[in-house]
């Protein structure tokens, strides 16, 4: 396991899952902290698996502090133009994912943004891979159908 790459794919993970980089940053160091005092994860084969629980238990918790929203220093910067189509490309998938129910909002996360394998979700998730499948299709059906409609409602 390589903990250079793994590092920045949980580190995206937790910023897509509080939207702030300070507290992804907090979250991912405390989530290899955790990893490597609890050696619960040795010899199992599952050291994904343990790092993605560990990380969305400690975004749960999270959640439920009070947050503040971050500003996107990016987006108050940036020129105008194809910025703007990205913009509008951004705010409608947002809109659609913030549209989903949250396990299947974390499985699009987990397999499309961090490329974590089916099996890997399913352990992480407690559910099996064949469920983990059908909740992917589910979610892109569902995504699906709000971008091409444009609004955040289900039917």
């Amino acid at each position: 396991m390589d903990l250079r790459e793994e590092y920045d794919r949980l580190l995206r993970y937790c910023y897509v899952k509080t939207r702030d980089r300070a507290l992804a940053e907090d979250i991912t160091q405390e989530t290899f902290l955790r990893f490597w005092n609890a050696r619960a994860y040795e010899d199992t084969g599952r050291e994904m698996a343990y790092l993605y629980t560990i990380a969305r238990n400690l975004c749960i918790s999270a959640f439920r502090r009070p947050r503040t929203v971050p500003i996107d220093p990016e987006a108050a910067s940036s020129d105008t133009g194809s910025m703007e189509d990205a913009l509008v490309d951004r705010i409608v998938i947002r809109e659609a994912m913030a549209g989903l129910p949250e396990d299947l909002r974390e499985i699009v996360l987990l397999r499309y943004v961090n490329d974590v394998p089916v099996t890997t979700i399913g352990k992480i998730m407690g559910i099996s891979r064949f469920a983990v499948h059908r909740k992917l299709r589910t979610a892109i059906g569902l995504l699906r159908r709000r971008v091409e409609r444009g609004d955040g409602d289900d039917g």
